[in-house]
């Protein structure tokens, strides 16, 4: 076959053919990017409940392997491997049902009842203190109205917020087009989930096998690698996360118990949930939990908020560590800009895994950088530059 172009031609013009594809890729990604957007959306919109059930798999990854490990060794240890993991799989599922129907059935209707007595405890607290409200309003240039307007204008939005209340929220679970999508995507999320927690190693080696097939060797080993490095900070992180979460509500809720304090079970679900935000949720849990304890006994909310001090202190630093391990490794204030600039760019989803994202990017940065000093024979602990270059002398120029 007769070759049109030089040897030493051919490499250029397969790059400046790469090139021009590249330019045309970008030039129909910016021409048609809402078409393109819109259909991505789509797409993902269908794929809901896949990865519903990814999230599932993932949070009950780590609770799985334990039950193999006790299957294996304790009860079962003569089944095969696919018994064991169909057997653990079905318990993994079983808990997880279990605890969101246990949470359905015992605990929202609790929180409904508090909410309900906290909107008559708002209405009495305004009431006794409409006058002071009502003066603080007119001298601040707040409101300009008269006082029996005043009244009637706290009368329509006690009145409304008390309907909301008594009305709305025991109908949230009511039938509708949202909640039958909800329901859908929980549904076939679950289903997805055991198909996940079986396949786990078939799909696993799938993926390691299409990365040897289309990448070197060693760039395929450290793909690898850093792909296992992650699942161990995500999992550990989010899974470490929710139990201490559900440590810390409980001793929230035992010590409101033991103190006899109003709503109890109410704010200990909001500082139990809240928990879960990492470095600002204590504090977001925290002041409308305050809020509410001060409309019902002043000195109760001072003696609450001296105790969520002293709880977070100990999550900080005692239960939090023994619990989420090395899992993390980055200091409080990495955690605060992680959270700041997820939270800017993805919302709520950016605050939920801005710090296992972080936390990553950061132990593959360190390998990088020690690899790099490794070859030129400096050292690894960042303490040692302390004294490097020594102050006397001066750099090179």
């Amino acid at each position: 076959m007769r070759r049109f172009l030089p040897p030493g031609e051919r490499d250029r013009a397969v790059a400046n053919m790469h090139t021009c594809a590249f330019a045309a890729l970008l030039l129909i990604l910016v021409l048609y990017i809402g078409p393109i957007l819109g259909f991505v959306d789509s797409v993902i919109s269908a794929m809901g409940p896949f990865f519903v059930g990814a999230a599932f798999a993932f949070i009950l990854l780590p609770l799985m392997r334990r039950l193999e490990r006790l299957l294996k060794t304790r009860l079962l240890p003569r089944a095969k491997p696919k018994t064991i993991r169909a057997l653990s799989t079905t318990l993994c599922i079983f808990l997880l049902i279990a605890a969101i129907v246990t949470f359905m059935l015992i605990l929202l209707p609790q929180v409904f009842t508090s909410l309900r007595s906290l909107a008559k405890l708002a209405q009495g607290f305004v009431n006794a203190n409409e006058n002071t409200i009502n003066d603080f309003l007119i001298r601040n240039g707040l409101i300009t109205v008269e006082s029996t307007e005043l009244n009637t204008i706290w009368d329509n939005l006690l009145s409304t917020a008390t309907q909301y209340i008594n009305v709305v929220l025991p109908n949230l679970l009511a039938v509708s087009s949202t909640l039958y999508q909800f329901i859908f995507q929980l549904f076939v999320g679950l289903i997805a989930a055991v198909h996940f927690l079986i396949d786990k190693d078939p799909i696993s080696n799938r993926f390691k096998k299409a990365t040897y097939a289309f990448l070197p060797e060693d760039k395929a080993e450290s793909l690898v690698y850093w792909t296992r490095k992650g699942n161990h900070i995500f999992s550990g992180y989010i899974s470490g996360k929710i139990i201490d979460s559900l440590i810390v509500g409980v001793i929230c809720y035992l010590f409101m118990m033991i103190a006899g304090y109003e709503y109890s079970l109410l704010i200990s679900v909001i500082i139990g949930v809240t928990n879960i935000l990492p470095f600002f949720g204590p504090f977001i849990g925290a002041i409308p939990s305050i809020l509410i304890l001060l409309m019902a006994n002043p000195t109760h909310a001072l003696v609450f908020t001296i105790f969520i001090l002293i709880l977070q202190q100990l999550d900080g630093n005692l239960i939090g560590p023994l619990i989420l391990g090395d899992h993390v490794g980055i200091t409080p204030l990495w955690t605060m800009f992680a959270i700041i600039i997820g939270s800017s760019l993805f919302g709520f989803t950016g605050i939920l895994l801005s710090v296992p994202v972080f936390a990553l990017v950061y132990a593959i940065f360190n390998a990088v950088a020690e690899v790099r000093l490794k070859r030129k024979r400096l050292p690894l602990r960042a303490e040692e530059y302390s004294t490097i270059p020594p102050a006397e002398e001066k750099p090179q120029a």
